[in-house]
């Protein structure tokens, strides 16, 4: 029969759809970066701060402008009622107002300061945020991952053991062999099928709680791309996680700042026009208007202003102390995970030679056992010793990429 193209197409799809729908790494980050709430809220804060600028702008170099208006009636009945020397009987009053802040430029520098500086911490604190996310993503991924291979592993063991069940399965009807060795393959075949339900439950699972991170509510079965997660390049002491504390020691430097701007003098000048009387009669001649400067200055407040400075001295001191216990914390992290990374870099090829080893001696066995040289249970007990071989290397294999990405989690 001869193919069509459209009918090669759809087989290559059948048969390759299952590797091409296999998800990437960079998939599920991109989407828990895209859905974190964590991370919103700081891009949120970030952008709050960015307005708080604006909005200091407003406060000390522009003008405000405002409108205000009263009536009053306060009758005196057969002598009963307010003293009209305090309320002069009524009020009629409408007025336009403008206030404008004077000589403000330290202020408004010192606030701009202080919303800069937090603008940044709310920057860090996104990095940093999408770096734990990024950290628990990668870890449950790797660790799904392993239940793949372990199906992936299982399902061939299975394909051998099938097979070798009917070459002993002849014998057996041939009297060669005795059915007891047939129960032998079919009892341990059953016992991997339990283990492949078993990885494949976990499987699932794994998925589930990476669209769980991902903020997704999805269900759909899907492969994962093997993790090619490589150690990065030492950040030599430039560590993010440090960041965070000079940060903090500017942002208490800049409070500083501001709670100095209190002891400055306050100086604005304001004007108003509009109506002011007290009585109807000739209201009409009763618009005018009136200009002044306002002035305040603190001269004594119980000696807050040296006991701010004693507080921001005490928070700068602690920052400090915190950010030489996290450095070093940080270079101790990196150590041990490199230290665990080599360690297990030896086994990993000892296991794999180890590997090799046994291809080569099952395959040996099998031809022996066609030729009836070996008995049953010699290739059971080393089908369940290549299994367990094939098991810890992909625990390893597991491990090194944890390893890994907690050595990145450091070294950032």
């Amino acid at each position: 029969m001869l193919l069509t193209p459209r009918f090669v197409l759809l087989f290559s799809f059948l048969v390759t759809g299952t590797q091409a729908w296999a998800q990437t790494l960079q998939f599920y980050l991109d989407a828990a970066f895209a859905t974190n709430p964590a991370v919103q809220e700081n891009r949120n804060l970030s952008a709050i701060a960015e307005l708080e600028i604006s909005k200091t702008k407003a406060i000390y170099k522009m003008p405000e402008f405002s409108a205000t208006a009263n009536l009053l009636y306060a009758p005196v009945v057969e002598g009963v009622g307010y003293d009209e020397a305090i309320t002069n009987g009524a009020l009629y009053s409408g007025q336009f107002n403008l206030n404008m802040p004077l000589f403000t430029g330290p202020q408004f520098d010192a606030q701009v300061k202080n919303s800069l500086v937090n603008q940044e911490i709310y920057h860090q604190n996104t990095a940093l945020s999408q770096h734990d996310l990024a950290r628990q993503v990668t870890e449950q991924f790797i660790l799904t991952w392993q239940n793949q291979e372990r199906i992936a592993t299982t399902q061939r063991l299975l394909d051998l053991l099938a097979e070798q069940e009917k070459v002993v399965r002849t014998f057996a009807e041939n009297a060669i062999l005795s059915q007891s060795d047939v129960l032998f393959f079919t009892i341990e075949k059953e016992n991997q099928q339990l283990a492949l339900r078993d990885f494949q439950m976990a499987y699932r699972q794994g998925l589930s709680s990476l669209y769980l991170l991902c903020g997704k509510v999805d269900t759909t079965y899907t492969e994962l791309q093997q993790p090619d997660i490589q150690l990065k390049a030492d950040t030599a002491g430039m560590s993010n996680f440090l960041k965070i504390y000079g940060l903090d020691s500017l942002l208490a430097t800049s409070n500083q700042e501001l709670s100095e701007m209190k002891y400055r003098p306050q100086v604005s000048a304001f004007a108003n026009y509009g109506l002011n009387a007290i009585m109807l009669k000739d209201i009409y001649k009763k618009f005018g208007f009136s200009v002044g400067v306002n002035f305040s200055m603190t001269i004594f407040d119980g000696n807050q202003r040296e006991l701010t400075r004693q507080q921001t001295q005490l928070a700068q001191m602690t920052s400090g102390v915190q950010r030489d216990f996290q450095t070093k914390q940080v270079e101790q992290q990196r150590l041990i995970a490199l230290q665990q990374i080599n360690l297990l870099d030896g086994k990993i090829e000892a296991v794999q030679r180890q590997l090799a080893d046994y291809e080569t001696l099952l395959k040996f066995y099998r031809e022996r056992i066609v030729r009836g040289e070996l008995s049953v249970n010699d290739y059971m007990n080393t089908v369940k010793s290549f299994a367990a071989a094939q098991a810890d290397f992909i625990s390893l294999k597991t491990s090194r990429l944890l390893l890994v990405n907690n050595y990145n989690y450091w070294n950032w």
